[in-house]
């Protein structure tokens, strides 16, 4: 027998309590317990929904939907590293790599003509200023449309691109340590080779700024399609 649009409602919140409140997850969870409670209910039309569905979450074991829910989580994962691929790939490929060209020559330009509050200012330090405005940007953008998509699984896991941008807050700061004056030098020395290792971090974290908004933009694109399908 097939489950009405009320007994569908009813699984959902079901499953809401017993711990998956996420709109996407509950779709996924009932796509696995919809056809085996539509057969119990079939062989026994006396059995109520709730008995069916505390029957079926048995049958998941102790676990109950832990392990469906750690697969979907782990899918979403999976598909926003490779979103960070493609764009990777994408970016080096496209005229995109105009931008950041761009920018670095305005950057070169600012750190040989002007001194901020009287200060001389190298290339990496004006990069790494450019990395934190990006970073505010994004962190906006970010927070802009948590309200609407938070009850999603899909978009809850866009955190991991938070992740990302810390290490290199981090990072960037460490690096500039060995930026202390204009006249960096890299040579085999171990201050070289940290230096040397400070630059390529910083120039990683600027590309990044260029990056991992569009892999945003992808993540709450994917979100908002299964919000046009579990929400009409």
């Amino acid at each position: 027998m097939k489950l009405s649009p009320d007994q569908i409602s009813i699984l959902k919140k079901l499953i809401s309590y017993k711990g998956y409140p996420e709109i996407d997850l509950q779709y996924e969870i009932l796509d696995h317990v919809a056809c085996k409670i539509e057969v119990l209910l079939e062989e026994k039309p006396t059995l109520s929904l709730d008995d069916a569905f505390r029957k079926v979450h048995s049958e998941f074991g102790i676990f109950g939907f832990s392990d469906l829910a750690e697969s979907y989580t782990k899918s979403i994962e999976r598909r926003y590293r490779i979103f960070f691929w493609e764009e990777l790939i994408g970016f080096f490929k496209s005229y995109r790599i105009i931008y950041p060209a761009v920018m670095g020559f305005i950057l070169y330009w600012l750190s040989v003509n002007t001194r901020p509050f009287g200060y001389e200012l190298t290339l990496p330090i004006w990069a790494v200023a450019f990395f934190f405005v990006g970073l505010v940007y994004i962190i906006v953008s970010y927070y802009k449309v948590n309200k609407r998509l938070k009850n999603y699984v899909a978009f809850k896991r866009t955190t991991n691109f938070m992740v990302i941008l810390n290490m290199f807050t981090q990072l960037n700061i460490y690096a500039l340590r060995f930026f202390e004056n204009p006249n960096y030098v890299i040579d085999f020395t171990v201050k070289g080779v940290f230096m040397a290792l400070g630059l390529l971090l910083i120039a990683m974290s600027f590309i990044s700024i260029f990056l991992l908004p569009r892999v945003l933009d992808r993540s709450i694109a994917e979100t908002r399609k299964l919000q046009a399908i579990y929400e009409s």
